[in-house]
Parts: C-alpha cells; structure tokens; sequence
C-alpha cells in the first residue's frame, strides 16, 4: 500500500469535511457590508513590464515572447474579470479598494525588506505601479499603496474595513500564491469572510496559480468564479 497516496486521500477528505463547516454556503454579500479589494492589478505585471525591464538590462526578449505572450494571455483574462466585477460593485453600491505596490519616496527607500530584496523598487510616477488601464481608480474610491506582500500588514485597510463596517470582502488580483494568498489568509484571521473569485486573480504561471488555490480555497476563503458572482451581484 503506497501510505503517501492514502495519506493524500485522507488529507482531501479531512479538508472537504473541514470546509463544510468554514464556507458551507456562499459568502453574504450587500451594498452596506461588502467591500471589494482588487490587489496589485498594476502595471508590473503585464508583459509591456516584463519586456522593457528586459532591454533595459540589455537582454533579448525574442526568444521569451512566447512565454511573454502566454502570460499577456493569462494575465489579461483575469483582468478582463476584475474589470466585470468592478463595473457591476459600482453599479451596485459595493465599494472598491485599489490596493498596489508604491513607494512613499520618491528613492523608494522606505520598501520592506523582501521587496528590497526582490528589487522591487516602485517609487510613485513609475511605470510599474500604475493600475492597469481597464481597472482604474475613479476619483474618491479609496486607494492603499503597500511595500510589502500583505495588504493587512502593510496598509490600513483593517482600520478602513471595520470603520465602513465590512463584514464581507470580495478579492481579486495578483498574483495567487503571493500578495493575494498572504492577504486572504490575514482578512480572514482578522475575522472578514472571504469570497475569493477564482478566475478574476493570477499568478505567474497557472501551474503557481492552482497549487496557490488549493492551499486557501474553502478554509481561508470561499471560492467561486466571475459568472457565479456577478449572478449575485445582479441579484442585489
């Protein structure tokens, strides 16, 4: 008998009776008690990023356009469901935060460590901490910037959560098994159900992007995707 095999298939049947009792029904959602975070949709993780970052260390990007274009192609489809999402929150009074990555200083000195580390310096005004054109801010919806991975440590967004009186938050964005992961497990913790939309975040590959789900989906957070969801929306 292979006991890792058995041990695997005890383990998803432990979980799935686990997540039965955490996220047995859909998360609550209304215009009042609703917020939706869309993490880090900005433009350091399109393939027009990844390109110039690339000449500009005077590498050549031909031979890597196709694993470029792969991740353009897996990139936008999430974003074209954020974008879904976004308009139909606005319609329907559930309000938005834009949380990204940026710097306070203009040297981006004050980034943490990890994204030091990472040379992920994203001073304000830079390319790579714009919001991606179809999933903008529009005037007085609330925007966050953090220089780290989690949004609840590196930003006040459970302060702006418990004084808007949230109980419920809708998460999208990128990438899965980073930012997104490290934020649902906190949200969570902090005592906010989590409706995570499956196929409105990313992660570099999809391979990343589906482990990252199985570690989170029905214990952190409850998982559906943009057609389930918006159907509710509309409902509201």
């Amino acid at each position: 008998m292979d006991n890792n095999k058995a041990l695997n298939e005890f383990t998803e049947q432990y979980y799935g009776q686990l997540a039965a009792g955490v996220y047995g029904k859909p998360v609550e959602i209304s215009a009042d008690e609703t917020a939706l975070v869309i993490i880090d949709a900005q433009k350091c993780v399109t393939k027009e990023y990844f390109v110039e970052g690339y000449k500009a260390m005077g590498i050549d990007v031909e031979p890597l356009m196709p694993v470029l274009d792969q991740l353009e192609e897996n990139t936008n489809a999430a974003l074209d469901n954020i974008e879904k999402i976004l308009n139909k929150c606005r319609q329907k009074g559930i309000r938005p935060i834009h949380i990204h990555i940026q710097s306070i200083l203009p040297d981006a000195k004050d980034t943490g460590r990890l994204h030091a580390s990472a040379g992920m310096y994203y001073p304000p005004g830079g390319l790579a901490s714009e919001f991606c054109d179809q999933v903008k801010p529009l005037d007085g919806e609330i925007v966050l910037s953090k220089t780290c991975s989690g949004i609840c440590v590196g930003t006040p967004i459970d302060r702006i959560l418990r004084n808007l009186h949230i109980k419920s938050v809708i998460v999208t964005g990128f990438y899965t098994d980073q930012c997104v992961s490290t934020s649902i497990r906190d949200l969570s913790d902090l005592g906010y159900e989590v409706d995570m939309i499956e196929d409105a975040m990313a992660a570099m590959s999809k391979e990343r992007h589906n482990r990252a789900l199985q570690g989170i989906k029905f214990i952190y957070a409850n998982c559906e995707n943009t057609q389930s969801l918006l159907g509710r929306l509309e409902a509201l």
